[in-house]
């Protein structure tokens, strides 16, 4: 081969081999992005919006004004497979001074032409750091939800999320279907308001706020005070319901089938617990 022919070809070949790997780490770059982090510093009157389809949303009350989002991809299953996932999620994270919204959007795979065999595993983690005082609102319908340290009202609704809650203070509204409930030495503030169909509830609280209404169709509900907790006590059961007591005088009470009424040492805030086929347990902590 003569000499300018073969240096022709070699160039050709470099410029071929440097192409196929730009082209490479061009395509693969968007695809192996797995986490990141956004922060945003908030009034004392923000909100915190999160929706997380499954995954986890674990919320910490900090000292500071911001709100630092943590999020994290995960994925368990072939590169084509990643590669399409992560190409087709989303995760928007949006916040102003007073509200901060953090939304997972799963890709869908009700399709003709998605490039994907369906066969993996993914979740989207969202570790987030809050100021102390603000309200939390969190939608999910099966992820580990967890809220820690802090004082203003809290919302969830989900399916079947594990959820606890510890230390905090201030109203809880809770509505969900099955799973597990627990509110850890937390100082209610407000109304502590559960609905759910077969979750077990466990409850220790420090204080009991203004009106609790805990309501559940087959689950479980354990709810432990103060042993000078004052409260007037409304139990409503089925047929197969339960109650047990560690607080044998209840004053003024009345019977009706499985229902009862009374006042518990010197009578406050209304506490209603119902159940049609579960147990509940009233205890002193």
């Amino acid at each position: 081969m003569h000499p300018r022919v073969r240096k022709s070809a070699y160039l050709m070949a470099i410029a071929i081999l440097l192409t196929l790997i730009a082209t490479k780490v061009w395509s693969q770059t968007p695809a192996t992005q797995q986490d990141f982090q956004r922060s945003f510093t908030v009034s004392p009157e923000a909100k915190l919006v999160v929706e997380n389809y499954k995954g986890t949303i674990h919320v910490t009350g900090t000292d500071s004004n911001q709100v630092v989002v943590d999020v994290r991809k995960i994925f368990e299953g072939s590169d084509a497979d990643r590669k399409w996932w992560l190409e087709n999620l989303k995760v928007d994270v949006n916040g102003r001074t007073d509200r901060v919204e953090v939304k997972v959007t799963y890709p869908s795979q009700n399709c003709s032409f998605c490039w994907t065999s369906g066969s993996y595993e993914s979740e989207v983690d969202l570790e987030i750091k809050v100021p102390h005082h603000i309200d939390i609102q969190l939608d999910g319908y099966k992820p580990d939800i967890r809220v820690s340290y802090t004082t203003g009202s809290i919302s969830i609704h989900s399916y079947k999320a594990p959820m606890l809650l510890d230390s905090t203070t201030g109203a809880v509204h809770i509505n969900t279907y099955k799973d597990s409930i627990r509110l850890r030495d937390v100082t209610l503030q407000g109304d502590l308001v559960i609905e759910s169909m077969k979750a077990d509830t466990e409850i220790t609280a420090k204080t009991l706020g203004k009106n609790v209404d805990i309501q559940t169709e087959k689950g479980t509900i354990t709810l432990s005070v103060p042993a000078n907790a004052d409260f007037n006590l409304d139990f409503q059961g089925g047929r197969k319901a339960s109650f047990t007591s560690d607080f044998p005088a209840i004053s003024g009470a009345t019977y009706s089938g499985q229902n009862m009424k009374g006042t518990v040492n010197h009578g406050g805030p209304n506490v209603h617990l119902r159940t049609d086929r579960g147990s509940v347990s009233l205890r002193k902590l």
